[in-house]
């Protein structure tokens, strides 16, 4: 039987809630090792999943959070690049990536598209699922990127870096913090990645992000409306993390019975009562 590569995860906050932990599970069951970096201790992690310290990967005593939602998701970008780039051989992913069928091996570029406008032939890769070769161009200028708090990205549309420009023209540099949402995450992977060429390497839609975020609440629903979108290539499942709040506050911290969530919890063993979501709870971690 082929090994199959290791799958490298980040999470920030307390306890695992069902979603991380389905999502985990489901590529330890595939047979992929499956590591969860943390910084400091962590519950409900599932059985299987060997757990690292993220300082190995990344040093800092300070994350850096989104000015309008407090959210992690700027260092989750960050953590990301250095991974991939000190660990070749790990595909990254969020915690709130299913696995659907297990990544073959051998594949230099993983990453996909999470929408795509045919007409234009454009769209947008999200960096949920990501693995780049340590010689990368779009890799390297993702890291020096990043390495700077106050960057003046020149690929954004204008109506975004005009505002910028004149802020640091006039002495007032904008933090990324303050800068559109994605700047480090989707905005930035699809920027770089059209620069050096390696858009090519972007897998359809239906491969990684086979349900758009806007669709999300079918999970919520019967199975088969989840189901219906996935493709003979389709290997992961993007369940977009917000899922747990509407679960939080339509249905006790859990998801409805019957629904694609409660069937796939039951099939790798979780019980959803025992890590419930409490509203809101998602700020602090990153998924």
């Amino acid at each position: 039987m082929a090994v199959l590569p290791p799958i490298g995860a980040l999470w920030i906050g307390g306890s695992l809630t069902w979603l991380e932990q389905l999502c985990l599970k489901s590529f330890v069951d595939q047979g992929h090792p499956m590591i969860l970096y943390t910084y400091g201790k962590v519950k409900g992690v599932p059985e299987g999943v060997e757990i690292r310290d993220g300082n190995d990967i990344l040093a800092t005593d300070r994350f850096i959070t989104h000015d309008r939602t407090g959210s992690v998701a700027l260092f989750s970008d960050l953590f990301r690049f250095h991974l991939i780039a000190k660990e070749p051989e790990i595909i990254y992913i969020d915690t709130d990536v299913y696995s659907v069928r297990p990544f073959p091996g051998g594949e230099s570029h993983i990453f996909g598209y999470e929408f795509y406008n045919e007409e234009r032939q454009k769209g947008q890769v999200n960096g949920a699922i990501l693995r780049m070769p340590q010689d990368s161009p779009a890799l390297n200028a993702l890291l020096e990127f990043t390495s700077d708090e106050y960057p003046i990205p020149e690929w954004l549309p204008r109506r975004h870096l005009d505002p910028i420009k004149a802020r640091a023209a006039a002495g007032d540099p904008m933090h990324v913090s303050e800068m559109p949402w994605g700047i480090w995450g989707p905005l930035g992977v699809t920027a770089y990645l059209i620069q050096s060429g390696e858009i090519e390497h972007a897998r359809t839609t239906d491969v990684y992000y086979p349900v758009h975020f806007a669709d999300r609440r079918i999970f919520t629903k019967r199975p088969m409306l989840t189901r219906r979108h996935f493709t003979d290539e389709t290997r992961c499942l993007h369940i977009w993390a917000p899922i747990k709040n509407f679960c939080a506050k339509r249905f006790g911290g859990v998801p409805p019975e019957n629904s694609f969530l409660d069937e796939r919890l039951k099939h790798h063993g979780i019980d959803p009562n025992a890590a419930p979501v409490i509203p809101q709870s998602d700020r602090s971690v990153v998924a």
